[in-house]
Order: C-alpha cells, then structure tokens, then sequence
C-alpha cells in the first residue's frame, strides 16, 4: 500500500496546476489548499505536505524523502530546486523530533531556484524571509569530524531575513531575524546579531545595524512585501481640472 500511495502521489504531482490535481494529493493525504498552485513537480516518498492558501510551487521543484513539508501562506517557490532528507537521521538520538526530516517555510517567503536544501534534521524559514539569486545550499546533516560520526541539527533563516546568491548555511546555523547573509559566504553556528549584514568565510557581522533598509518595510496582512505607501516609487497625484 505504502508503495502504491507513493506511485499516485508521484504521478499526481506532475500533473499541470488545477485544483484537480489539489484535491487528488489530499484524497492522498496531503492537505493542500484549494488556492494552491502546484505547477508539474516531484513528490517522492514525503510523509505529508501542507500547502497553505496562495501558495504559488513552480514546475520543476523536487521533494524527495521528507518526513514533513510545511509552506506557508502567500509564500512563492520558484523552479528547480532540491529539497530532500535523508530517513535514517529519523532514528538519530540526537535529532529534533520535532524537526527531523521536515522542510518547513513560514507566510510570505520567498525561494527563487536552483537550490538545494537538505532537511535531514529539519530546515525551518521564517515568515518573510527569503533566499535569493540561486545556487544556495543548507545543509542540516553533516559529518562531525570532531565525534567522527554523521550528525544532525535543525537549521534556520529568521524572520524577514534574506540569503543572497551562492551562500552556504551550515548545519545547525541560524540566521537570525532581519539580518542579510551577502552573496558567496559561508554561515556556521553562533550567529546571534539581529538586524546585521554577515558576509564573508566564515560570515561574520559586517554591519551592525541595517535596521533601515527597505526590505524590512511589509505589511502584516500577508499579501505583500512592503507597506502600501512603499510599495510604488513616489508619484505625484493628478486632479482633474
């Protein structure tokens, strides 16, 4: 039975986006909203998917041996991207159980593509946070040459902060809230500095406070990145004589 779902969940996901194709994931267990747009992906071996209203998945994306994919309202997901887990840390004493194998992303986020995310031990994205460019990886498994054993941690990008192109996110880092990790650095654990630009090998804070950038600036209601009023460069209002 295990098998067939999995053959159906497969072939389901690489249909074109309807909500057809919405309600069979969910007759399959899944619980995919009805306004969800997953363009033709793969789903291979995930435990259970749930995909929140106006969610947009472009075609290409693969999930693969997930124990948990969780993506929150308004969040965007562009093409091919990668994310997977490896089962056995699933049964890793030192693993999150909470976390352990899941992918989960917060409201209106964004991914663009071509990266690779590995949620072995868990990948958690904040609301509003994003990663851009492509050609990023997060890792949340990795060989502990200290132990000489593979390990795994939950790994985490905070709140409304922004990974740039071609960054590296090690296992058990966080990213924390409001900050930036510039194009080409390497994050490792013990990041604490909220509101900060890190850049570099490893990353390290390079500006303290960028509390003021525009990015930061976004409505509540979920809808949109930036506060009305910031939304459109400033335009000059026109009366009718």
């Amino acid at each position: 039975m295990r098998r067939l779902r999995a053959i159906l969940v497969l072939t389901v996901g690489l249909l074109p986006a309807s909500t057809v194709k919405n309600k069979l994931l969910n007759l399959l267990g899944h619980d995919v909203h009805p306004s969800a747009v997953i363009a033709p992906v793969v789903i291979f071996m995930v435990g259970r998917m749930r995909v929140e209203e106006h969610v947009l998945i472009s075609m290409g994306n693969v999930f693969r041996h997930l124990r948990g994919v969780r993506v929150g309202a308004y969040t965007k997901i562009g093409p091919r991207n990668d994310f997977w887990a490896n089962p056995k840390f699933r049964h890793d004493p030192d693993a999150d159980p909470e976390h352990v194998g899941i992918f989960s992303i917060g409201k209106s986020a964004l991914i663009t593509r071509r990266h690779s995310l590995d949620a072995s031990g868990g990948i958690v994205i904040a609301d509003w946070a994003g990663l851009g460019g492509r050609g990023t990886t997060i890792l949340s498994h990795s060989y502990d040459p200290k132990r000489h054993v593979m390990g795994c941690a939950v790994t985490r990008i905070g709140e409304s902060s922004f990974v740039a192109a071609q960054c590296s996110v090690a296992v058990g880092a966080t990213l924390p809230a409001r900050s930036v990790l510039a194009m080409g650095a390497v994050l490792m654990p013990g990041a604490k500095d909220a509101h900060a630009l890190y850049a570099g090998v490893p990353a390290r804070v390079v500006r303290a406070d960028i509390s003021d950038w525009k990015c930061f600036e976004y409505s509540e209601d979920g809808t949109r990145t930036r506060s009305p009023e910031n939304s459109l460069p400033n335009r000059r209002v026109l009366k009718k004589s």
